[in-house]
């Protein structure tokens, strides 16, 4: 609100001279701006003063924030002259007003030209989105494990920076190669946002077993403020020592696994990070391939391509002739499956022995930078069925389709009849293309082998 400080003996004059609705502040003429009688309630447009006055006013102003406002002397036996000068000072603010309120409206017309063009991608983005099929919730961050493993001893903690924002975080999936519930309820894992407040998960129990190894741990409630980065924190409270799967090596030390009790490992967690919208739950992580109830897996174990027998080419493409094999290669220490451009090929990997098998991961990478796009599916059959009727096709898992050079990722296989003490692995892959098949390196770098009990 603003108005005109007025000296009490001219106020009756400037009262007459002025409409009624401007506002006047009258003051004591031996009043300072440091006295309490003196008026701070509005911003003033300027001052009246009795003629002769104005010099102790402006000294009496200078210490103020009214030291820069106008003042005007009105003289009883002349009111005019005082006149002109308040209409000039009312004039100059008008102007002024005026002038403000030019920048506002163009200011107004800025923001809501610019506030149209961010609707308008708004509405891009919710037909794109409706276009993918309205996805509540997606995977912001995907380390696949490599077969290399973390081991967390009673009361140990592991930490591990994540590169992602911890706004709308809403579940985080950690790989276990040898454990299966109920023993991972002993791991408490909570996530620390940039602001320094932890976010403690839960683990989902699935509704039946974990096949493949990853388990989910979910958050009450989705992470709400700013902040970039966060930190995953796996604390053990077990008996016994707990094996985490780790991805790969990187190079940066701000983001390598970091344990409270031992060296930095090399490598990141395995880890996948999904976002979500608000109130929106990711489903129960039930088994892969068998549904919600074909199994029930109480136990697995991890075996890295070292500790198994040597492979073997039990089927090449019968036209061709560009380079063709399979082998252990020790010092990579994988299986390595080079294919044709005619075709698949399949590598065995006979008299495996591990009884009551139920259900078989592996963990595959495309191991050349140059490589084509490879496809990758394992199988399992009886030892020597497949010499007998050759059928290794039917026995091989779904097809991990077009992995590119150097990704990595992991086949599953689900046993299609019974396999007793040892059985027979078989190790498939192709060219995503027809392309040449330089350095086709499809490598399996590791099982993980796991048992339960058949439900039917």
């Amino acid at each position: 609100m603003r108005s005109f400080l007025v000296d009490g003996r001219v106020y009756d004059i400037v009262r007459n001279l002025l409409p009624e609705g401007e506002l006047l502040e009258p003051f004591e003429a031996d009043a300072t701006p440091t006295s309490s009688a003196y008026p701070l309630n509005h911003s003033y447009v300027g001052a009246v003063s009795l003629a002769g006055d104005s010099g102790a006013l402006k000294k009496a102003l200078a210490g103020s924030s009214f030291d820069r406002i106008p003042v005007i002397e009105m003289d009883p036996a002349d009111p005019i002259s005082g006149a002109r000068q308040l209409m000039h000072v009312m004039q100059e603010e008008l102007t002024a007003l005026r002038r403000q309120l030019g920048e506002s409206r163009r200011a107004s017309a800025q923001l809501r030209n610019e506030t149209m063009q961010l609707n308008i991608r708004l509405r891009e983005l919710e037909r794109l989105l409706y276009d993918l099929g309205n996805p509540q919730f997606f995977k912001a961050l995907a380390w696949q494990p490599t077969g290399a493993m973390a081991v967390l001893m009673p009361a140990e903690t592991l930490t591990q920076r994540l590169p992602v924002n911890a706004v709308s975080l809403s579940s985080i999936d950690l790989w276990f190669p040898q454990t299966v519930m109920p023993v991972i309820e002993a791991l408490s894992v909570s996530i620390t946002d940039a602001s320094g407040l932890t976010h403690l998960a839960e683990v989902q129990r699935p509704e039946m077993g974990i096949e493949t190894g990853w388990l989910r741990f979910v958050l009450p409630e989705l992470i709400e403020g700013v902040g970039r980065d966060c930190t995953l924190v796996l604390t053990w409270r077990g008996e016994n020592p707990l094996e985490v799967g780790l991805a790969q090596p990187v190079a940066d030390v701000r983001f390598r696994a970091t344990s409270s009790a031992a060296q930095p490992h090399e490598h990141t967690l395995a880890v996948q990070v999904w976002h979500a919208l608000g109130g929106v739950r990711l489903p129960t992580p039930a088994p892969l391939l068998s549904g919600r109830a074909s199994l029930t897996t109480r136990d697995a174990t991890f075996i890295a391509s070292s500790a198994l027998p040597h492979p073997s080419l039990i089927s090449v493409p019968t036209s061709a002739k560009d380079h063709v094999t399979t082998a252990y290669w020790s010092r990579e220490q994988v299986i390595m499956v080079h294919p044709s451009r005619q075709g698949a090929v399949c590598a065995i990997v006979r008299d495996v022995p591990f009884p009551n098998l139920t259900h078989i991961s592996a963990l595959i990478n495309v191991g050349h930078p140059r490589s084509p796009s490879l496809n990758f599916a394992i199988g399992v059959a009886p030892a020597g069925a497949v010499d007998n009727d050759g059928l290794w096709h039917r026995r091989l898992g779904p097809w991990v389709t077009g992995m590119p050079a150097h990704s990595w990722g992991q086949a599953h296989c689900l046993p299609l009849e019974p396999l007793g003490k040892t059985f027979d692995l078989l190790l498939a892959v192709s060219i995503a293309g027809d392309v040449p098949n330089d350095m086709s390196w499809g490598f399996f770098r590791g099982f993980r082998f796991a048992t339960g009990d058949s439900l039917g």
